[in-house]
């Protein structure tokens, strides 16, 4: 199978099998295989590890989050570093 490149910044990404209800919902379940569930794992852990490396007395610290991104047409979840509006 081949590995796509990442975009820059992104700690992985995985593919969900399913999502329900319709978009419009208030609430979307996804549906991950175990193989992409390992996936998705590794990189939420990493970008954690990342987000843990910072200084959180900083205000660039208290700001900084994890982000998934999530691609309903194309069936991913991209994991990614983030900043919150608020601190």
């Amino acid at each position: 199978m081949r590995q796509k490149a990442l975009k820059k910044g992104s700690f992985g990404a995985a593919t969900f099998a399913k999502s329900s209800p319709p978009v419009n919902a208030k609430v979307i379940n996804f549906t991950v295989s175990f193989d992409e569930a390992l996936k998705l794992s590794l990189a939420v852990d990493e970008c954690v590890r990342q987000l843990n490396s910072y200084n959180r007395s900083k205000a660039s610290g208290k700001t900084a989050a994890l982000a998934l991104i999530i691609h309903l047409d194309k069936k991913r979840i991209r994991v990614q570093e983030g900043k919150l509006n608020n601190a």
